[in-house]
């Protein structure tokens, strides 16, 4: 049997957007997922660049905050903390 579910965020009923390809019966006039676009210029073999600047490690890098960087941006972290709640709620069976 397959459940019901009715999604809410921050406890407001919400209808998500899906892909096409979870609607049974539709089709799509896009190619499939994957499809090659034009192949770019072929670099210069055995080139390589300049070596980068020696960067810190992650293991002893800090933690964002909202205010300071860190193993992420602090306006990606801030981004994250207010996030709505998502939550699903079993409403009947098919």
């Amino acid at each position: 049997m397959t459940d019901i579910v009715e999604l809410k965020s921050d406890g407001v009923v919400v209808y998500p957007k899906t892909h096409v390809n979870a609607v049974e019966g539709i089709t799509t006039i896009k190619g499939e997922k994957g499809d090659m676009g034009p192949a770019g210029a072929q670099g210069e073999k055995g080139a390589t660049g300049p070596q980068g600047p020696s960067g810190a490690n992650a293991t002893t890098t800090a933690a964002a905050t909202q205010t300071v960087n860190g193993l992420m941006s602090a306006a990606d972290k801030k981004k994250l903390d207010t996030l709505p709640t998502i939550t699903f709620s079993k409403v009947g069976s098919v």
